[in-house]
């Protein structure tokens, strides 16, 4: 990377006099008229006892997705089917309550309904569910995913169901139907046509015609389909969580046994033996399921070559991958925006780094960065994708690369902290977006640059010895400000408030580390 490089138009020197003080909770906004959580991804009404010689498929269904950051369950909740015209579940035939089954983020959830035609095929993958009910017009119809909506209530003409309704969670019309959101419906639709959620299913502006696509022979996706996290999904949230449920756990890794210890917000006290003196931690998502794996950086194994270990917790299997040479740096991180985090190093000697990309199983070659750099990898525009990004200490200077373009000539510079800081991004006002941050240990205080409105705050938590560990431990989608003393935890929790936690032991690694020292 260039030397003389040239700072953006965001330059901020952390300064007593730049400095406010904030409190860790924040005021309730009301909910937007989108979804956060849960959205129909997928509507197909072309199969049934009325399909023609032409359909695709023999039955109906209604595909189901999370595009939220945290698991997601579909207990008291229904699907409810109207006719272009008339109201939702206006009989028991037009409804139906879907199982107590959890989404983790990403992940899509697939329901076969009414009863099958004559012509078509079968649907190209298992069904997560199937109900003889909701036969559905493959022209002109309307589906909902509610809450507590009752049955027969609204959705005709002259009673149409109010726009947003904390009782509908999402909310598909196409054709002629009418309460469609954003008062515009998909458009018609036939016995070989599907409507299909733009973006992996991940786009929800509130409008149904702008939200979908109308796709032939459209492909329904299960629960068993790879997952694809929306922006902000568990490339940046399931640092360390090792349950899925969207909240950091309290985690150490005891390189003298091989041992991780977990304390796991859902299922308590875990321990795994993976690993050996001397590795370095690299939990991350390699297997998009929505949980951090235990993973392992090796500098040297018997072959005299760098290694990534994983024990992925989806099929509990173990897999590894040569990458790198003596000295490199582990900088794992989701590089490509698959929900899975990619292996990678950097190499300080010469300022490149190397990126295996899941996707593809393509290894990347990126010079960013100089021998003085500390590497590490944020998420700060919202893509569901990992930036490159560096801190230089002794101009207290982050050059973070964009999405798009050369890292090297395509990036932003952030001045912001001092020698002696240590790095610590994390999405602490809940954006979705990784904010510049660090932790100056001399003063045991957070200085926090909020990508929402761009103002400074700081909070004094900590003093010098502690690890910081940021994460979002009470999973409210705000990383929250924590450190590491000796086998003790002290979380100050953005909802929750303050916490301490006695896990591990002085000598232990506390795993949820952004930045390893």
């Amino acid at each position: 990377m260039k030397r003389n490089l040239v700072l953006s138009a965001l330059t901020l020197v952390v300064g007593a006099c730049a400095l406010m003080f904030i409190n860790s909770t924040s005021a309730s906004t009301s909910s937007p008229a989108a979804s956060t959580t849960l959205v129909i991804s997928q509507v197909y009404g072309g199969g049934g006892a009325g399909s023609t010689s032409t359909a695709t498929y023999t039955k109906d269904y209604v595909e189901i997705k999370n595009i939220s950051n945290s698991i997601q369950s579909l207990s008291g909740l229904s699907l409810y089917y109207g006719s272009s015209t008339g109201q939702f579940a206006s009989s028991a035939s037009t409804a139906f309550a879907l199982p107590a089954v959890s989404l983790s983020p990403g992940q899509y959830y697939l329901v076969e309904l009414g009863s099958p035609g004559l012509v078509g095929a079968a649907l190209p993958v298992t069904a997560d569910q199937s109900t003889t009910n909701l036969s559905m017009s493959a022209t002109n119809g309307k589906v909902a995913l509610v809450s507590t909506l009752p049955q027969n209530t609204c959705g005709a003409t002259a009673t149409p169901c109010s726009l947003p309704n904390a009782s509908i969670v999402d909310l598909v019309s196409w054709g002629a139907a009418n309460n469609a959101e954003g008062g515009a419906a998909v458009a018609v639709l036939s016995n070989t046509t599907g409507a299909v959620r733009k973006n992996n299913g991940c786009t929800d502006t509130d409008n149904n015609a702008a939200d979908f696509d109308v796709v032939t022979n459209p492909v329904p996706r299960n629960s068993a389909t790879p997952l694809a996290p929306c922006a902000g999904g568990p490339s940046v949230k399931s640092r360390a969580d090792f349950d899925g449920d969207g909240k950091t756990d309290p985690s150490v890794f005891r390189g003298s046994e091989g041992n991780w210890y977990t304390n796991n917000s859902t299922t308590g006290f875990n321990a795994v033996h993976f690993g050996q003196a001397g590795d370095i931690v690299v939990p991350g998502d390699y297997d998009a399921d929505g949980k951090a794996d235990y993973a392992v950086f090796r500098a040297s194994d018997v072959s005299g070559a760098p290694d990534f270990y994983v024990l992925n917790s989806n099929g509990n299997t173990v897999s590894y991958f040569s990458l790198g040479s003596t000295g490199d740096i582990p900088v794992a991180g989701d590089y490509d925006g698959d929900g899975k985090s990619d292996f990678a190093v950097f190499r300080a000697s010469i300022g490149y780094w190397f990126i295996n990309n899941s996707s593809t199983g393509t290894t990347s070659t990126v010079q960013f960065g100089t021998s003085a750099d500390v590497p590490f990898t944020m998420d700060n525009d919202n893509d569901g994708k990992s930036n490159l990004a560096v801190f230089r200490a002794n101009n207290g200077t982050w050059y973070i690369a964009r999405s798009t373009g050369t890292p090297s000539q395509n990036f932003d510079a952030v001045q912001f902290g001092q020698d002696s800081d240590v790095p610590v991004p994390a999405d602490y006002d809940g954006d979705n977006k990784e904010d510049v941050a660090v932790f100056r240990p001399s003063n045991g205080t957070w200085y926090i640059l909020r990508s929402s409105d761009g103002q400074v705050s700081y909070q004094q938590f900590g003093t010098n010895g502690d690890i910081a560990v940021p994460g979002d431990y009470d999973g409210d989608g705000k990383d929250d400000v924590a450190v590491y003393r000796s086998g003790v935890w002290y979380i100050n929790r953005s909802t929750s408030g303050f916490q301490v936690v006695n896990f591990g032991t002085g000598s232990d690694v506390p795993v949820p580390q952004k930045y390893h020292p």
